[in-house]
């Protein structure tokens, strides 16, 4: 009898223990809010709570979006005279500064993805790759420029160029930080990331117009050769989460970078006769560095 009453009873505590820790975990369900342990270890449990992030989880990112590209440091464009009288003293003629980007280029588009993970509640590691694309403007770009001679004339001169389409890879490595969720819903974050640019190589053609009928345009050439520089930036968003494991992403970056590398154009021995241009036997174009403002939006899915 003795022994039975004994089985009763941790029976009885056994169901009691039991009973108490679901009670536990519906009262965790019900606020929404999944506390880690100091372990940090992975929770199994994807909800919209408080917690912005899932400590140790990994997510995958899918974005797409909009990229100005603004030329900064643009350098002068100059025709050079040097031949073989001129060879120890050539002749610089100063054109107009560099156009800006979006006197030749439509606004670029992006697309990339990025894979993350979670290193706790609140913060956030990934790496990064995009893809930016700029279709040239349809109409020949008309560049208008004082050419600076050696005496005190100064004739007017026009350059006509038709770009190509203008393409950029990256891959970056970044961490953000996330602010506990709004209503459970919603989650501001502030970022940084760093990494490498490639820029693919930027051919045009071009002619002059000058006060007397235009050169004869010269053939597509590349200007810009490809390079591969080191970039990087800042960037700020929210995410907002929905079905747990699922967040809808809107972020605004900036991210500085030196532009491809300028190139020296050979151009045409009988361009320019009885224009002014005669003896002209390069072309250089302006070196620039680049300031790029992303504003895409994403879908994650951590798991």
């Amino acid at each position: 009898m003795k022994k039975l009453l004994t089985a009763k009873s941790l029976s009885f505590l056994m169901l009691l223990s039991l009973l108490g820790g679901k009670a536990e975990a519906a009262r965790q369900r019900d606020d929404g809010y999944v506390a880690q342990d100091a372990s940090c270890c992975r929770s199994s449990c994807y909800e919209c709570g408080c917690n912005p992030l899932y400590c140790g989880a990994w997510d995958v990112q899918i974005q797409a979006g909009v990229d100005p590209i603004l030329w900064r440091n643009r350098q002068p464009l100059y025709g050079v005279t040097c031949t073989a009288a001129t060879s120890l003293t050539p002749v610089y003629t100063l054109f107009a500064q560099m156009p800006k980007f979006n006197q030749f280029f439509k606004i670029p588009w992006t697309v990339g993805g990025q894979f993350g993970y979670h290193m706790s509640d609140n913060s956030r590691v990934y790496v990064e790759f995009d893809y930016v694309q700029a279709n040239a403007k349809t109409a020949p770009q008309l560049v208008s420029a004082g050419v600076i001679g050696t005496g005190p004339v100064t004739t007017t001169y026009t350059t006509t160029f038709q770009f190509n389409k203008y393409k950029l890879f990256e891959a970056y490595v970044g961490a953000r930080h996330y602010f506990d969720r709004w209503c459970d819903r919603v989650s501001f974050f502030l970022g940084a990331k760093v990494g490498l640019t490639h820029h693919k190589a930027l051919t045009t053609s071009l002619s002059f117009v000058v006060p007397v009928p235009a050169t004869p345009p010269v053939a597509v050439s590349t200007v810009y050769a490809s390079n591969t520089v080191v970039s990087g930036g800042a960037n700020v968003g929210f995410d907002c989460c929905f079905c747990g494991n699922w967040s809808f992403v809107v972020t605004g970056e900036i991210v500085a970078s030196a532009g491809p590398t300028a190139q020296n154009l050979l151009l045409p021995a009988a361009l320019g006769a009885g224009t002014g241009l005669v003896g002209t036997t390069n072309f250089f174009f302006g070196a620039v560095s680049e300031l790029r403002f992303p504003v895409t939006a994403a879908i994650r899915y951590s798991f």
